[in-house]
C-alpha cells in the first residue's frame, strides 16, 4: 500500500496538508473513548504521525502499553504485513504506526485487529492542529478541578488511571486542551472515531487526496460550521496552511 490520506475527525478537512494530534482511543460497545492525552505529531500519509517530541505523555504511555504487553494483556501484533516487533525498546511512533494497522480492519474484514487490550480494540482518533488549536484558544477557562476534568474525558474506570497515577498535576496543560477538545466532541453531537470508522460524521477511506478532494473537503467543513466563530478560526488557519501549488 502506498502513501493514502485521512481526514480530521472533528471537521473533515484533508489531514495530507498539515500537522496533526493522535487521540489513543479504546473500544467497548462500538463506542471509542479517549485512554491517553493528545499526541502532537506531522501526519504522515501512512495513516498516523510523526515528528512526534517524546514527552512525560509520551512516555508514560508508551510504558503503560509495553507493561500490559508483557503481562499478556495487550495484543500487539501487525496482521497487515511484516513489520518491526512490539517489545519494550519501541518508541511512541512505533506504538502509533502499529495501531494505525488495526484501522485496516474497519475498512476490510480480511485484516484483524493489531492492536487489543483485554479484548477491546485499541485505535487512535486524529485532529488537524489548527483546528486542535483553535478550540482549545476558543475555550471558556474552566471552573472544574483537574480530577473532575479527567473524569468528564475518561470516565472514573479507565486505562487512563493506570497511565497517569499520580502524574496528572503535572500533566494540566494537555488535560485542559482534551478537555476543550471533548466539550468541543459533544457540544457538536460528534463521536470520537478513528479515521477509518465508517460511523462518523466525516469517515474517510485509505485513498490519496488531490486537489479537488481537499478543497471539498474544506469547502464542506465551512458550509457545517457556517456559524461557529471558533470552528472557522481553526478553518482559516488550515487554509493559510496549505500550498495549493502542490495539489495543482
Amino acid at each position: 500500500m502506498g502513501f493514502y490520506d485521512c481526514n480530521c475527525m472533528i471537521t473533515g478537512v484533508s489531514l495530507g496538508p498539515v500537522d496533526a494530534t493522535a487521540v489513543v482511543l479504546r473500544r467497548r460497545d462500538a463506542e471509542y473513548r479517549p485512554i491517553a492525552l493528545g499526541i502532537a505529531g506531522t501526519y504522515d500519509r501512512l495513516g498516523g504521525i510523526d515528528g512526534v517530541e517524546e514527552d512525560l505523555n509520551t512516555e508514560l504511555i508508551v510504558r503503560y502499553f509495553v507493561e500490559r504487553h508483557r503481562a499478556g494483556r495487550f495484543f500487539a501484533e501487525n496482521q497487515v504485513n511484516d513489520g518491526e516487533e512490539f517489545g519494550a525498546d519501541v518508541d511512541i511512533e512505533g506504538l502509533l504506526q502499529l495501531i494505525e494497522r488495526t484501522h485496516l480492519s474497519f475498512v476490510d474484514d480480511f485484516y484483524a485487529a493489531s492492536t487489543v487490550l483485554d479484548g477491546d480494540v485499541i485505535a487512535f482518533a486524529l485532529i488537524a492542529q489548527p483546528v486542535w488549536d483553535a478550540i482549545v484558544d476558543g475555550a471558556p477557562a474552566s471552573d472544574r478541578s483537574l480530577e473532575q476534568q479527567f473524569h468528564g474525558v475518561f470516565g472514573r474506570a479507565s486505562a487512563a488511571a493506570e497511565i497517569y497515577a499520580d502524574r496528572l498535576t503535572e500533566l494540566a496543560v494537555p488535560l485542559h486542551q482534551l478537555t476543550a477538545i471533548n466539550d468541543f466532541v459533544a457540544a457538536h453531537g460528534l463521536r470520537w472515531a478513528p479515521p477509518s470508522e465508517p460511523a462518523q460524521r466525516y469517515p474517510g477511506d485509505y485513498g490519496s487526496q488531490h486537489f479537488e478532494e481537499v478543497r471539498e473537503f474544506l469547502d464542506q467543513a465551512k458550509k457545517d460550521y457556517r456559524d461557529d466563530s471558533v470552528a472557522l478560526t481553526g478553518l482559516a488557519a488550515y487554509e493559510r496552511l496549505i500550498d495549493w501549488d502542490d495539489y495543482e
